[in-house]
């Protein structure tokens, strides 16, 4: 989206005995209203121009009781995945799987890879053991990094030869809000943590991103796009929402 198709701005409103503090993105492109929960439990109202900070209000007070429940929801799966500590036997997830993290020391650089049935974060043998998380974090980050780019690069072939597209530019990157998105010069953008998820759930993204190219918007045409090189998206498609919560570094 270009800098100047969107305006934001905060309001909230006071619904079952709590408040509900939420953004509204006024959008050119968009047509009609929206309540999105995301799961780092920030509420947005996606709004065409023009819509009046009081009817927006009305509109999150009729959906309050969905809003909070959805909200509870995600509060109660963060209660279930901490945040990550990068210690010796916590537990990260890889293209669907679990793998215990086993810290070794013996090498020259920091460095992280699967080894077996472990991802093994090498430690220099001059770091102190009573080191911080922080170099450890930095290893692992950077080799998940490195996978995703190497695996969406091979669906951004793959799926633009099939569309009859040349591949478009794409990035890899830590995006807190968003699993992947598409700029208007037709950028692709995806969040490195889905190469915590199941192979098809990657796939699924950067597909949609990729029927951005060729359809900006969300409309039949986008849809039937993303079904004709992914007949089983919809499988896909909710499982990330259900386990998307899971993908975090």
């Amino acid at each position: 989206m270009r800098k100047n198709d969107s305006i934001k701005a905060n309001d909230s409103i006071k619904a079952c005995g709590r408040t509900i503090a939420y953004e509204i993105i006024y959008s050119k492109r968009r047509k009609s209203a929206a309540i999105v929960v995301r799961p780092d439990m920030k509420v947005e109202f996606r709004a065409p121009p023009g819509l009046d900070p009081e009817t927006i209000r009305t509109m999150v007070r009729k959906k309050a009781g969905w809003v909070l429940k959805k909200l509870d929801g995600f509060e109660g799966k963060r209660n279930l995945n901490p945040e990550k500590r990068y210690v010796d036997g916590e537990k990260f997830l890889y293209l669907g799987e679990e793998y215990p993290l086993k810290l070794t020391f013996g090498g020259r650089v920091f460095s992280a890879g699967l080894e077996g049935p472990v991802l093994e974060v090498v430690i220099p043998e001059k770091v102190p053991e009573l080191l911080g998380p922080a170099p450890v974090k930095e290893a692992v980050w950077q080799w998940y990094l490195g996978c995703a780019d190497k695996k969406v690069g091979e669906l951004v072939e793959a799926y633009s030869d099939k569309m009859g597209i040349s591949p478009p530019s794409y990035r890899v990157k830590y995006q807190k809000r968003r699993w992947g998105s598409c700029s208007a010069d037709n950028v692709l953008r995806i969040n490195f943590q889905l190469m915590m998820a199941p192979p098809e759930q990657l796939e699924y993204v950067v597909v949609h991103e990729l029927c951005h190219v060729k359809e900006k918007n969300h409309s039949k045409n986008f849809w039937a796009l993303v079904e004709e090189l992914m007949p089983d998206y919809r499988t896909h498609r909710e499982g990330l929402k259900k386990d998307g919560w899971k993908y975090a570094l």
